[in-house]
């Protein structure tokens, strides 16, 4: 496992510990019930009409509430991203990674693709039609990454400042 699966997954911890739930039964614009589904479904949030079929996705990563979805079949990804809040202040908006599983000659593999929201005219429904247990990912924005780096080089540039004067001042004595 590599540097970068190792701080998505540990991303994936944070995330899914921070997440606050909506209010029980709170109703969305469409007439969508939303719920917090604690302790009836694995899904951290429930948004379908009664009766409809529902799928359950994951939305993770730079998205204000990062979660498991059980949602009904008639929402899309831009409809998703919606119900989750959007990108967070970090988040990428420009393109969303899916993750999905996929059957082909009887084995079973993930499938992974990039949806350019920045193109929307060029895709199609079908392009952003939802699968049961499709994962989508907001990446952190090239910013976020860059303020990241840059904290830390200045964090170590205050260690390494206050290392040198503390040897430069025992010498001194």
């Amino acid at each position: 496992m590599g540097l970068h699966s190792v701080v998505k997954t540990f991303m994936l911890g944070i995330a899914l510990l921070s997440m606050s739930a909506p209010a029980l039964g709170q109703l969305d614009p469409r007439g969508f019930v939303s719920t917090s589904t604690a302790g009836l479904s694995t899904a951290n949030y429930y948004f379908a009409r009664p009766n409809d079929i529902t799928i359950i996705v994951s939305v993770m990563g730079s998205v204000a509430r990062p979660g498991r979805y059980e949602i009904s079949k008639s929402i899309d990804l831009l409809n998703l991203l919606a119900l989750a809040g959007g990108p967070n202040a970090e988040g990428a908006s420009d393109k969303v990674k899916v993750t999905r599983i996929v059957e082909n000659d009887g084995k079973v593999r993930l499938r992974q693709f990039e949806i350019e929201l920045g193109e929307l005219t060029k895709l199609t429904p079908a392009d952003l039609a939802l699968q049961p247990g499709d994962i989508l990912y907001i990446d952190r924005s090239g910013w976020a990454m860059a303020r990241t780096v840059f904290e830390i080089a200045v964090g170590s540039a205050i260690i390494v400042t206050a290392v040198s004067q503390v040897i430069i001042a025992t010498s001194y004595k």
